[in-house]
């Protein structure tokens, strides 16, 4: 295998681990670019993250929880000065779960259909829209204003979307020339027992942290101003991922089912009034403020260090996607894209709101927000950066500092490194890479109290091994040195 070959192999494979960017600088430190000459020009987003980053890390829950955190500190860590407090629960949820013109119902028990009809189990119905009402198909075959079934406890498939509700009562109503499907009568317990949003195998405590956090989206949405004059409370794909049944009864079905009792009517308030208990699945490291992703700046919602989002086996922690210049440009409208320039990034290092300026080869301009940059792009966020762009920076946070004091075999074939390693802005990871030959071995340990040691097996020969500090939130890399080792 030639150099270039292995070096471009060493990148691919820690990239799943660490931001692309990081690797390929330490790469550089060891061995310089690969890049193939006369390749065409590409650009390489590294990111972290995946959705919005306000509020609770679900990942980040994860991590906390696996590190001995109990739900309360999971809270507090990531709704700032936010309390727990205990309310009385809705028992009126309603519940949008898909608008579309026709809806197929499968029962999976005795079903009622408004209170004139009853289906037995392992029965389908066709409604569809007709001018303004509902025509029920075979064996009902009859056109009525509204549809309600009753499940009496037994789960009723609706598709779309596919999932299996019990708790509750369908309705199925016209609304602007198409159809919308909401369970009703549903008290906030219900709705939080099919609420698909974490994995039932996560740690309990993440699992309480969850509960509390979709029980206060529901009531807020249960309590406000004027509710009955719109035809729902919750959208099951807005304000949760409602799944219903399969939730409540698959496969570690009773672990969420207690986590949601053993949080009975507990909500997120600030100040006395319900909080918005913002979630999404990753922050990348770093939680954003309310402000910077969207308008208003809400007092417990601050952008801070979230290194437990790394917990969990989370492979959106850290992310790169690269385009050819030509496929960019495509995507962006433009010709081949040459260049790209940007503002300083927010201080979690997102571009929601950064203008970021694209060139093509015909000097065409155009600027797109990191916001936008997302949806066009298919990016998991907007905490990313582009490699090779100018402009300012994307973070503006304090750089690591750190040294590397040892390099030296332990135990045979093992390579011991230590030293130091801190960053105000949470305890940073490290990076190290030994050249040996052709063969380029990476690996990552973690800062603990500003100081680092682990061991690796390497192989015998001559190792060049360099150690970088990775900057929180970016994982910018920081090379803290260099040394060379014989293992026999």
């Amino acid at each position: 295998m030639s150099r270039s070959e292995s070096m471009v192999t060493a990148r691919n494979t820690t990239a799943r681990a660490i931001g692309a960017g990081a690797v390929l600088t330490l790469l550089l430190f060891l061995a310089g670019p690969s890049t193939p000459a006369g390749a065409e020009q590409s650009w390489r987003l590294d990111g972290g993250g995946y959705g919005h980053g306000v509020g609770m890390s679900q990942y980040g829950a994860c991590g906390m929880a696996a590190g001995g955190s109990d739900y309360t500190q999971i809270l507090a860590h990531y709704y700032q000065g936010a309390a727990v407090s205990t309310v009385a629960e809705s028992t009126d949820l309603r519940v949008l779960l898909r608008k579309s013109s026709t809806f197929t119902l499968t029962t999976g028990g005795t079903t009622s259909i408004n209170g004139t009809w009853t289906l037995p189990a392992n029965s389908t119905l066709t409604v569809s829209y007709s001018a303004g009402a509902l025509l029920l198909g075979s064996p009902i075959n009859q056109t009525v204003p509204y549809m309600v079934a009753d499940m009496a406890g037994t789960p009723l498939k609706v598709s779309p979307p596919g999932n299996r509700f019990n708790r509750g009562r369908l309705f199925i109503g016209p609304t602007a020339g198409t159809l919308q499907a909401i369970i009703i009568e549903l008290s906030t317990n219900a709705f939080l027992r099919g609420l698909g949003e974490m994995p039932s195998s996560w740690p309990s405590e993440a699992l309480k942290a969850q509960a509390v956090a979709g029980r206060t989206i529901a009531q807020t949405k249960a309590t406000r101003s004027g509710r009955w004059s719109a035809d729902y409370d919750l959208n099951a794909l807005l304000d949760g991922y409602y799944i219903g049944h399969d939730k409540e009864y698959g496969a570690m079905g009773s672990a969420w089912v207690s986590a949601v009792d053993a949080t009975n009517g507990r909500v997120l308030t600030y100040g006395g009034t319900l909080a918005l208990a913002v979630y999404s699945s990753s922050s990348g490291g770093f939680t954003a403020n309310s402000e910077d992703v969207w308008y208003s700046a809400l007092p417990y919602l601050r952008a801070r260090s979230d290194p437990a989002d790394s917990g969990c086996n989370n492979k959106n922690h850290r992310w790169s996607k690269s385009f050819s210049a030509t496929v960019l440009g495509q995507k962006l409208g433009m010709g081949p894209v040459t260049a790209i320039s940007m503002g300083p990034a927010d201080g979690s290092g997102r571009l929601d709101k950064v203008s970021v300026t694209f060139t093509d080869s015909g000097g065409n301009q155009r600027s797109y927000t990191g916001a936008q940059l997302r949806s066009k792009l298919g990016l998991r966020s907007t905490r990313f950066r582009i490699a090779g762009a100018s402009g300012g920076s994307s973070q503006n946070t304090a750089p690591p500092t750190g040294s590397l004091t040892d390099i030296r075999l332990h135990d045979g074939r093992n390579l011991l490194v230590a030293g130091t390693a801190s960053d105000p802005d949470g305890a940073p990871r490290v990076l190290v890479a030994t050249l040996n030959g052709d063969k380029v071995d990476m690996w990552v340990t973690q800062s603990v109290n500003g100081y680092y040691l682990d061991t690796h097996p390497v192989a015998p020969g001559k190792h060049t091994t360099c150690v970088a500090a990775l900057d929180t939130p970016t994982e910018d890399p920081v090379l803290l040195g260099c040394r060379e080792n014989v293992v026999k």
